[in-house]
């Protein structure tokens, strides 16, 4: 299985980016071959620009639009891997899903309105927070961030879903971090 992993986390020193390591080794292990797209390494732009919307009066889109939307397409899944910054994806992942994932590559408009246009098997959204689980769960945060991201990706054709947060990683003990790493690299392995 070919797997797009995009990366969404400034510091490479980060818990988020050790999830990142754990993971891909799984991926590595498991026998799948993978790409990491690591947004802020890259110096992605997340603004969508006048060039971006060129797309509608015929034009081309950017070149860096265009060379994420390559990888996309060379994908059979893609995974997500962020920190949940305001019970949101960071701007630089949600600049990338709105420039990456336009209209006419992603989807497209027909009578019933949106029509997706990405046929992935799967999608897995990893996510490091800095509160409890009980937190996001009795706030309705997490509902509606699930509800949020998965309306995303449905509506670009990308039905089957996942996700997996790794919960108040400032606050909790090395043991729980150690149990956090070990269930990344399991994901991986076993995706």
């Amino acid at each position: 299985m070919s797997v797009l992993v995009v990366y969404a986390h400034p510091s490479p020193q980060s818990f988020n980016h050790a999830v990142l390591e754990e993971f891909t080794k799984g991926l590595k292990d498991g026998g799948h071959s993978f790409e990491v797209v690591d947004l802020h390494a890259i110096g992605f732009d997340p603004r969508t620009k006048l060039e971006d919307l060129a797309q509608f009066a015929g034009g081309q889109m950017p070149k860096d639009v265009l060379d994420q939307q390559e990888k996309v397409v060379a994908a059979d899944t893609l995974v997500f891997i962020y920190p949940k910054f305001s019970a949101s994806f960071p701007a630089i992942l949600k600049g990338w899903i709105d420039r990456v994932f336009s209209y006419g590559f992603a989807y497209q408009g027909s009578e019933k309105g949106m029509e997706g246009l990405l046929k992935h098997q799967k999608a897995l959204l990893i996510d490091t927070t800095g509160f409890p689980e009980e937190y996001y769960k009795t706030t309705g945060l997490e509902d509606a961030f699930r509800l949020y991201g998965s309306s995303i990706l449905s509506s670009i054709g990308i039905q089957n879903v996942d996700f997996v947060s790794f919960y108040a990683v400032p606050m909790v003990d090395d043991e729980t971090r150690k149990k956090y790493l070990e269930t990344a690299y399991r994901l991986g392995k076993e995706f």
